[in-house]
């Protein structure tokens, strides 16, 4: 048993062929103890050398973000992969439209292979795959139609497009490259992005010729490559005997030939040898009982409508509210959307909606990766919540939700393996159901207005009637239940042992994988969204974004319109796509870093119900109303919310519309107090004509040459007590 810790130490897991970045310098792991970790620079000159870290080093890069983690990636099956996709390593690397076409292929080869699991009766031919793919149209027909209802009602006339159903050899072919790369994404892209000649020089013939025998190597006679090889090479010099001298095949090497086996798929070479139930035996990829070792191994994520009914209106509306409208008020059942480490039972997210959707999903899954302290401390928790790394797979079930494109495309981003459990199968994401089951029964008797689990325990009860929890407070006595008593309470399947000592158990034991960067849950994360790209750089909330590699980008094709992705968690930087891929570009002002869009949006509402912005905002006005608003303990728990919805890319353009639009931020040295320069007059204001050579043909007036005491200069004027208020000029003709 582990004694409680306040702030616990944190031991990362590396393997031989992982990138570690520090300080963007990059690393290769050599050896660990309990001390911590060897690394080796991957790019040193010379004799390599090696470089000592301890655990509580690399936890503080952690912590400061200056470590950054790539799994596998001098892994060979990875850096083919990637040679063979221009360097793209993750989706956000590629178009919609590729990411898209990627994704409907991953799915259509995942339900390949979970049919090969369930039915025993599977066999890896043509014949039987063409079976097999009529009935996997009919799941995708049911996943496009949930898809096209956007977590709503569906109706006959919502429209969705489908593709033509591969061909057997087709989906053979994915499934081999598929498996060989380790199961990434990534290796499903065509080369239509590239040109060349991408095929062998050898004659077609001999190339079906070298697949059919590489095949037979796949038999429970289990014969020799050589054998395969005197066989292939016999058969070539029969054709050849019927050919003309001219028309000869050429026997490729046995090198060519060796090759061919060794692309064949491990799965599919040891089933064909040794039998399918020795291979599923062997590898156990996809099995109802794969259980996992190290914490984060393995995430379980479902969703659960609650079993109480609760108050849909703000808290501080309530009490205005006379008794009728008080009993007429609305009442609603939140899904509970949780996640949970299937090692250390340890709650890693949740996240409440009205409705179980994509959106959520996503952002459950943003808050398992993400630091969780700021939810524990909302919530008055005694006890921290650290349960944060980078998940090895996520395990769902069907919903429309967690089949969504978008959804799927983070999990693959994030370089996981997304497994979805077949329809009437609960027990293989029974942690989840249970963990429902627990909070069901140790946190919902403290509070009226249960709908209990059926009618017959129910009765007469009218929940409705009774409810007293606010929908806004459910989140905060879930993550209090959560935090303090469910991860310090004994777990019969952990052997009597909490849920938080055994995460600090398997932790020390194992590490885990570093959780993403910033830049990477931007990247991951973050709606797209397009802006445009001009001399003071990019604006998103009335924000200026700029940096001297965006400039170099704006210097080779113009003004022009860029994508670009934001968090709404952290203002202080966003990502825009260049040639090279997303750029990570920050504010101008930097005291928008960690800044919360509502708490923004807030500031900018309580500025104007002042009256204090109009068209140009000044940098101290900024800051003075970001500290004042960081000090309200209510916008704090708002931003900490487990209820919250998370922002989209609608949601931002709504707001830029309706409450960021007509001002901009400018800093000091845009101030009214600035000096003249060549587009200012002497009050400040905006004139490119103000300081321009005048036309001898008229007199000018003569210049104030007044000088300035040096004690009115020190002292602030009254004026100076505002914020600087200045409309544009309209531009000007050169007739006017």
């Amino acid at each position: 048993m582990y004694a409680f810790k306040g702030n616990p130490l944190r031991r990362f897991n590396f393997g031989p062929l992982d990138r570690i970045i520090i300080r963007s310098r990059e690393y290769r792991w050599v050896s660990s103890d309990k001390f911590g970790h060897v690394l080796t620079p991957a790019l040193g000159i010379g004799q390599p050398i090696t470089e000592g870290f301890s655990h509580e080093e690399l936890d503080e890069l952690v912590t400061k973000d200056q470590l950054a983690h790539d799994i596998r990636f001098y892994d060979q099956a990875k850096s083919m992969t990637r040679l063979k996709n221009g360097g793209a390593i993750s989706l956000f690397d590629l178009s919609a439209n590729e990411q898209n076409k990627l994704l409907e292929r991953q799915e259509i080869v995942d339900l390949v292979r979970q049919h090969e699991v369930t039915d025993p009766d599977f066999v890896r031919t043509d014949a039987h795959l063409k079976k097999v793919l009529k009935t996997i149209s009919a799941t995708l027909f049911e996943r496009n139609q949930a898809r096209a209802a956007e977590d709503k009602q569906e109706r006959c006339d919502q429209k969705f497009e489908m593709s033509k159903l591969p061909s057997a050899r087709t989906v053979r072919r994915w499934r081999k490259a598929y498996e060989s790369s380790g199961f990434d994404v990534m290796s499903l892209r065509d080369g239509h992005h590239r040109s060349g000649n991408q095929y062998s020089n050898l004659n077609p013939e001999v190339l079906q010729l070298i697949d059919r025998y590489a095949a037979g190597y796949c038999d429970r006679r289990r014969p020799t490559m050589a054998l395969q090889y005197d066989q292939l090479a016999g058969e070539i010099r029969k054709i050849n005997t019927k050919r003309g001298p001219h028309d000869q095949l050429a026997t490729p090497c046995k090198g060519t030939f060796r090759k061919a086996i060794k692309a064949i798929p491990a799965f599919d070479t040891y089933a064909g040898r040794y039998g399918l139930d020795a291979a599923k035996r062997k590898f156990a990829i996809v099995a109802s009982g794969m259980e996992s070792v190290r914490a984060f191994q393995r995430l379980v994520m479902d969703g659960h409508k609650t079993q109480l009914s609760t108050i849909a209106v703000k808290t501080q509306e309530w009490d205005r509210l006379s008794p009728e409208a008080k009993r007429k008020a609305a009442r609603e059942r939140l899904i509970l959307h949780l996640s949970i480490c299937s090692a250390t039972r340890c709650v890693t997210g949740i996240r409440f909606s009205p409705t179980e959707n994509k959106e959520t999903a996503i952002a459950l899954l943003r808050m398992s990766v993400s630091d969780k302290t700021r939810y524990a401390q909302a919530a008055g928790c005694k006890s921290d919540w650290l349960m944060t790394a980078r998940p090895g797979s996520v395990h769902t079930d069907t919903g429309s939700a967690w089949i969504a494109t978008e959804f799927r495309s983070c999990v693959a981003d994030l370089r996981a393996t997304l497994e979805t459990a077949p329809v009437g199968l609960p027990q293989m994401r029974g942690h989840g159901e249970r963990a429902f089951g627990t909070f069901d029964r140790g946190l919902l008797p403290h509070f009226s207005g249960r709908t209990f689990g059926s009618i017959q325990e129910k009765g007469d009860y009218d929940p409705a009637v009774d409810a007293s929890l606010f929908s806004e407070n459910l989140g905060f006595v879930f993550v209090r239940y959560i935090v303090d008593k469910y991860h310090h309470t004994p777990h019969a399947a952990l052997n009597g042992m909490t849920p938080y000592n055994k995460w600090l158990e398997l932790v020390e034991r194992y590490g885990i994988l570093p959780p993403p960067s910033s830049d990477e849950l931007r990247n991951v994360f973050g709606p797209r969204i397009e802006r445009a790209l001009d001399q003071r750089g990019v604006r998103v909330a009335g924000i200026h974004y700029q940096s001297s590699r965006l400039q170099d980008y704006r210097r080779k094709v113009g003004d022009t319109k860029v994508a670009v992705k934001f968090d709404a968690e952290n203002l202080g930087k966003i990502s825009v796509w260049v040639d090279e891929g997303w750029l990570t570009v920050p504010a101008v002002l930097g005291s928008f870093a960690g800044i919360h869009l509502d708490h923004w949006t807030e500031a900018v509402r309580d500025l104007r119900r002042r009256n204090l912005v109009q068209s140009l905002l000044s940098q101290h006005f900024v800051d003075s109303a970001l500290r004042d608003l960081a000090s309200m303990g209510r916008l704090a728990m708002a931003h900490a919310s487990v209820s919250a919805h998370a922002v989209t890319a609608e949601e931002l353009e709504r707001s830029e519309r309706e409450l960021l639009y007509g001002f901009d931020v400018v800093g000091a040295e845009d101030d009214t107090n600035s000096p003249v320069t060549a587009n200012r007059n002497k009050d400040g204001n905006r004139d490119r004509f103000s300081n321009a050579v005048p036309i001898t043909d008229h007199p000018t007036e003569a210049a104030n040459t007044t000088d300035t005491a040096p004690e009115d200069t020190a002292t602030p004027s009254a004026a100076a007590e505002k914020p600087t208020v200045r409309t544009r000029k309209p531009n000007l003709k050169l007739e006017d």
